[in-house]
């Protein structure tokens, strides 16, 4: 499966936005599809979630209930906001040039 990195700059800048400092798989899967016009399928979404925390960009959060994907609370590591800030300054550069 290819990385989407909208689907990951979605789903990082979701986390960080919340208001509360995790958020549930399926709170991200209702917050992407608000967010993404042509939002991914639920696989896709899990499925980048996990290459996310492979990253070291997310972690599940403590507190964990059980072990189905569904229970598990998802939060932004501190290289996930750096991250999201080097995004941030792409975005502000390519803004710049025109």
């Amino acid at each position: 499966m290819q990385r989407d990195f909208d689907l990951v700059v979605t789903i990082l800048g979701e986390l960080r936005d919340a208001d509360a400092a995790s958020l549930s798989h399926a709170d991200i899967e209702t917050a992407v599809q608000a967010s993404m016009p042509d939002a991914p399928p639920t696989a896709t979404i899990a499925h980048h979630l996990d290459i996310l925390a492979d990253a070291g960009l997310i972690t599940a959060a403590s507190g964990e209930q059980d072990g189905s994907p569904d229970a598990t609370q998802w939060r932004l590591t501190w290289k996930g906001h750096d991250a999201l800030d080097q995004q941030d300054d792409d975005e502000d550069d390519e803004d710049d040039d025109d």
